[in-house]
């Protein structure tokens, strides 16, 4: 009976997630909302995430859907990655998860972004004032799961963010939220999962970089200093749902995913993802990202290719597992996205567990 009443629970719960959604989501809006790096993939092994929100596990399922990390294989989980971005950004990733008993799971995740020097420009120095200037750009993260059957898991995350630039800087809070059901409707191999990522107040830039010096208008007084309000931008809020199938083929075995993604900052997309694994030796993916197309009440004439997902494409991965030649749980994973317009993405992923 109590298994009864806490999976009518699970699933009440999940349709509300799903209504307040759709409910919060306002469309396309891309370029106009803070902290858009936030939806950049960390970690090689779901790629771009298809099927991810409901079969990640482990310290990969933070990103994806923090009710993953309940159903980690080890008591230690620790991933180290690194992707190369677009126009020479680099991004590094570090997780660390681990079980505590009957209370749950807790991870800890960080995330930089080497954007590296670039050249300080004014209206009247176009080309450069000879100054150069370093942005920086992290997240911090804490996430905890609990599995609440042997079929349902639930988490949450709470993420840190801060940006800052040449005297101004900005720092905001995310939450993140999902949940997991295996054998969903009885069928065997297959998952389901909703999360939510990304909720949180506004973000707004501040800093001495602000103040100008500028005359008052309407007088001749001179100039005075005036602080200029920066605009603050949302959260690049955006829900996923998504399912998957796994299938025993003998020697090895079939898992296909697929989840549809709501995106309140870009187009919504659609995420194919199928992997096929040799038994405990490796496992090789093949990924799709389609855009979902534009839907705007207000303004039919948008220009879908004018905004279109320079990610929108194809991703390859692979990953070789080293536990029967180290003696512990230790693999390495590796991505390849293509791109347009830029080089094609890489990742690097190092992840063991004790």
């Amino acid at each position: 009976m109590p298994n009864i009443r806490l999976n009518k629970m699970v699933r009440i719960a999940t349709v509300l997630l799903v209504v307040t959604s759709f409910a919060t989501a306002q469309g396309p809006r891309n370029g106009t909302v803070a902290g858009s790096h936030l939806l950049v993939p960390q970690g090689a092994r779901y790629l771009s995430g298809g099927g991810a929100t409901a079969t990640a596990v482990g310290v990969e399922a933070i990103y994806w859907n923090p009710a993953g990390l309940a159903r980690a294989e080890s008591n230690i989980d620790v991933l180290m990655a690194r992707r190369s971005f677009i126009a020479d950004i680099n991004i590094s990733y570090v997780a660390a998860a681990m079980k505590l008993g009957s209370l749950g799971s807790l991870g800890l995740t960080a995330r930089t972004f080497n954007i590296g020097e670039i050249a300080t420009t004014t209206v009247f120095a176009p080309d450069g004032t000879g100054e150069k200037f370093t942005p920086t750009v992290f997240v911090l993260g804490v996430t905890f799961a609990r599995l609440m059957s042997d079929r349902t898991s639930v988490g949450m995350g709470i993420n840190f963010i801060n940006e800052g630039f040449a005297g101004v800087n900005a720092s905001g809070v995310s939450l993140d939220a999902g949940v997991q059901y295996s054998s969903f409707l009885d069928v065997p191999g297959l998952t389901i999962g909703v999360a939510l990522r990304n909720f949180g107040a506004p973000m707004r830039y501040d800093g001495s970089a602000l103040w100008i010096d500028a005359p008052i208008a309407g007088s001749n007084r001179g100039t005075e200093w005036y602080k200029v309000t920066a605009a603050a931008f949302d959260m690049p809020f955006n829900m996923d749902i998504a399912a998957s199938y796994s299938m025993d083929l003998g020697p090895g075995s079939m898992n296909l995913g697929f989840t549809f993604e709501n995106n309140n900052a870009a187009q919504d997309e659609f995420r194919l993802l199928a992997e096929y694994s040799f038994g405990d030796l490796g496992t090789v993916r093949f990924g799709n990202l389609m855009s979902a197309g534009i839907t705007d009440d207000e303004n039919t004439s948008i220009d879908e290719s004018a905004i279109e997902n320079i990610f929108g494409t194809t991703s390859f991965g692979a990953t070789l597992n080293l536990s029967r030649f180290t003696g512990v749980n230790l693999s390495i994973d590796y991505a390849y996205f293509t791109t347009k317009y830029f080089d094609a993405n890489q990742v690097f992923a190092l992840r063991f567990g004790l």
